[in-house]
């Protein structure tokens, strides 16, 4: 038989009927034209409360109903975690599919094959009639084309991943899902697609998840470049960015006297490091979360004004928290805002000097729940009422009512008078920077066994602006300055009369957030 090809059948029905449309200008016949069809509206998605009598969530972002016209949101999965979903299943339903369109594509084969034939013999006999194959030839090559393109589809590609599984057809696609990742189906492709868990800590929680004693690390001052694996292991998790700038540089001088410690899992990534900076022992702690909810504001018996004060390693250890920080001792003084939980407890209107009231003779720290810092400035005017719109305006969620502030939008500040922290006497010092989003980087000036150390806040804001933050507070420093990671004061406490460690109102302190709330992003 001899080999046809479309283009030569084309050419010669064209030169035996010249009443047949050239090839370029071929329409379809009108009784094949297919019927025009109006966009189909999407169903709406059901509600996430079904039957429960609640209503649904408020759009708190005030976009107001999508358009129906666009593509549905992926459905959230309310069925069990999977861990190691098995895609057996559905490659052999998808199997038999296939042979089912392979056989059906066989048997047009076939027809195709006997109008061939047909059309030959009729060329031989001088009958040339252009044949009524030519539309079911055009359907069965595509039908073929597509199942073509389905099975290697099905066989080379991972959901939702951009990736090809190289290696044998059929490979195992549940290895390639993360342990935190559950499997949703799309309701428009129908197709399974892992999407990664993001776990939260409720905002009125008072314990967070306990961190997991495997993910705690250690890692020698003589291998200091190790650090940046557990920085590139982080990257994997997706916790920190590839581009994203690190505090921490294995080229600096560290103190002879202590290790490296680390925390890291999916949500949370703790660095702990001494540096020597002008003889001084510099203690330093790297933060990067993967969730705001994950920075955490601590009183004393969880209430506002309380008479109780404890040790900072008797609060972390009551709070299940992966690194506790000093913040303010606002129970210390009678002056100074103080947001806790998103409510304003403080705000004292009498006179603190003839030129400030007691609310604003402070620079403030605001947190919100982006996890960024926000200030107001000293002497900054504003009434109750203004402060109280400026809360639930920009969403905050706790204040820290210490400073003056070091560093903001990049630019060391200098200051040459504040009311608290003997700002330019020589004196232990702390503070925290933020680095990038839900990155932060806490810095405090410790005495050390062989050396006193003294800085001027001036001092200690040159030193902290040397290191990539964006914005960095002075947090209360002396003896309350204090870090305790797994259990103990990680930094070199100042002694006072004797006594190592100082009962304090309030901390601030970071949480592992597996163990949360499960929400998928």
């Amino acid at each position: 038989m001899n080999d046809f090809d479309l283009d030569d059948i084309l050419n010669e029905i064209q030169e035996t009927d010249p009443s047949a449309p050239a090839k370029e200008e071929a329409a379809p016949s009108p009784s094949r034209r297919p019927e025009r069809r109006e966009p189909a509206y999407r169903e709406e998605p059901e509600s996430a409360y079904p039957d429960s009598g609640e209503p649904e969530p408020e759009d708190e972002a005030g976009l107001g109903e999508p358009e129906r016209w666009d593509a549905p949101a992926p459905r959230r999965s309310s069925g069990p975690r999977l861990q190691a979903p098995d895609f057996g299943p559905l490659l052999q339903k998808a199997g038999k599919g296939l042979r089912s369109g392979l056989g059906k594509a066989r048997e047009g084969g076939g027809k195709l094959l006997a109008d061939l034939n047909r059309y030959r013999k009729e060329r031989q006999s001088g009958q040339r009639q252009a044949p009524d194959w030519l539309p079911r030839a055009v359907t069965i090559g595509l039908l073929i084309l597509s199942l073509l393109c389905a099975s290697w589809i099905l066989h080379n590609v991972h959901p939702g991943s951009g990736t090809t599984v190289r290696g044998k057809p059929g490979a195992n696609l549940a290895s390639r899902i993360a342990p935190d990742e559950v499997v949703t189906e799309d309701p428009v492709l129908g197709i399974l697609t892992p999407v990664k868990t993001h776990y939260v800590i409720e905002r009125d929680a008072v314990v967070a998840p306990a961190p997991n004693p495997a993910c705690f690390g250690t890692i020698s001052i003589e291998e200091p470049e190790k650090v940046l694996e557990v920085i590139q292991k982080a990257r994997d998790y997706g916790l920190l960015g590839e581009d994203e700038t690190v505090a921490f540089d294995p080229n600096v001088s560290f103190y002879y006297d202590e290790q490296i410690e680390y925390y890291l899992d999916e949500t949370i990534l703790v660095i702990c490091w001494k540096e020597v900076i002008d003889g001084n022992t510099c203690s330093f702690v790297e933060i990067k979360i993967a969730d705001a909810s994950q920075f955490r504001r601590k009183f004393a018996d969880d209430t506002f004004a309380s008479a109780s004060q404890y040790y900072s390693t008797e609060m972390h250890k009551s709070t299940n928290a992966v690194v506790t920080l000093n913040a303010d001792f606002y129970q210390n003084r009678d002056f100074g805002v103080v947001v806790y939980n998103s409510t304003l407890y403080r705000f004292p209107t009498s006179t603190y000097t003839g030129s400030y009231k007691k609310y604003n003779c402070l620079e403030t720290c605001y947190v919100n729940d982006e996890g960024d810092f926000l200030f107001t400035e000293l002497g900054q005017v504003f009434t109750q009422e203004e402060l109280e719109r400026y809360i639930e305006d920009n969403h905050i969620l706790f204040s820290i009512s210490f400073g003056p502030v070091l560093v903001r939008d990049g630019e060391v500040r200098e200051c040459d008078w504040y009311p608290v922290g003997e700002i330019n006497r020589g004196y232990s010092r702390a503070g925290i920077g933020q680095v990038d989003k839900l990155h932060y980087l806490y810095m405090s000036l410790n005495h050390s066994p062989e050396k006193e150390a003294r800085w001027t806040v001036n001092e200690f804001a040159q030193h902290f602006g040397e290191k990539p933050v964006k914005n960095a507070y002075c947090l209360d420093g002396g003896q309350t300055g204090e870090i305790v990671f797994q259990g103990r004061a990680y930094n070199h406490v100042d002694v006072v009369n004797g006594q190592k460690e100082r009962p304090v109102s309030d901390n601030i302190y970071f949480a592992t957030a597996i163990g949360g709330t499960e929400v998928s992003r």
